[in-house]
């Protein structure tokens, strides 16, 4: 596969899998335990985007902290994030080919997220998801004249964005979590005033990329363990995750850049309303990028 093809494809992986918990760029060695630099990741991050949204929420944590164990894990944290049924989110990446912040709402229900977000950066754009349907607004992308929407179908396997689009479902990164080869409670932290559980979780590369359905060309730039620290609040809620990967020079040569991914899940049961962008400023395809 030629080079800037596959650096579409990484950064495409990257950009999906932001919007719910890591970035799924790809990259050489990684520590599969949690850096030191992530014990100042929780007070690091600004509190301006909970200012900005409603006041119709379910915030606070009403449970005790409780340890989960490996096995109980993933179950716990699905039912929470199915239960609160919506929630805010704030995420930058730094360093690599996709560093950039992203904020919006989603909804996540049985028949999965429905979301609105939109991000700074290098790959500035808005984004719409709806019935499995992704409209991407922005990212310097060749749209037609009087177009400013690219309609993405997600269930399209051939489609570029559709080989990764269930990434944009939880349940799928927290499925890669099911059968951790690590597992570590790393100790109880406050994230903005609300007490968490700290876990440190090391996933096998090949179920991680298993549970995403990454394609085998992105996959295969994977290291070999992939690491994610999660904060959990009482109510099993996930409040904050970090993840570093070392990513390749995609000009060919074997220097490699660092990404940092952190993120925060804010607003659990916000009123969230999602509309359709008009169609007659949608675009079915781009050349390039199908």
């Amino acid at each position: 596969m030629a080079r800037s093809s596959l650096a579409r494809r990484l950064g495409a992986a990257s950009l999906l899998t932001t919007l719910v918990l890591t970035s799924a760029s790809c990259g050489g060695d990684t520590d599969s335990k949690a850096t030191d630099a992530s014990s100042s990741s929780d007070s690091s991050q600004s509190d301006d985007t909970t200012d900005e949204t409603t006041d119709d929420t379910t915030e606070e944590a009403s449970g005790d902290l409780e340890e989960l164990s490996a096995d109980e894990f993933y179950p716990a944290v699905m039912s929470a994030m199915q239960d609160a049924g919506s929630m805010a989110f704030s995420i930058t990446t730094t360093g690599g080919p996709a560093a950039t912040e992203m904020a919006g709402t989603m909804e996540y229900g049985d028949d999965g997220v429905q979301m609105q977000a939109s991000s700074t950066g290098a790959q500035a754009m808005e984004i719409v998801l709806l019935d499995k349907t992704m409209y991407i607004s922005g990212a310097g992308m060749p749209l037609p004249e009087g177009k400013t929407w690219l309609k993405v179908d997600l269930s399209d396997p051939d489609s570029l964005f559709g080989q990764i689009g269930k990434s944009t479902d939880p349940s799928f990164m927290f499925k890669a979590m099911e059968a951790p080869k690590e597992f570590e409670l790393v100790g109880t932290e406050e994230i903005d005033g609300e007490p968490t559980n700290h876990y440190n979780v090391v996933m096998d590369t090949a179920t991680y990329a298993e549970a995403l359905e990454l394609p085998a060309e992105v996959s295969k730039f994977m290291p070999k363990e992939i690491a994610m620290e999660m904060w959990v609040d009482g109510d099993n809620r996930p409040r904050q995750f970090r993840q570093e990967l070392e990513l390749p020079d995609m000009t060919g040569g074997s220097k490699t850049t660092k990404s940092v991914t952190e993120g925060k899940y804010f607003d659990f049961g916000t009123d969230v309303e999602i509309e359709e962008p008009p169609a007659d400023e949608v675009a079915d395809n781009v050349p390039g990028l199908s």
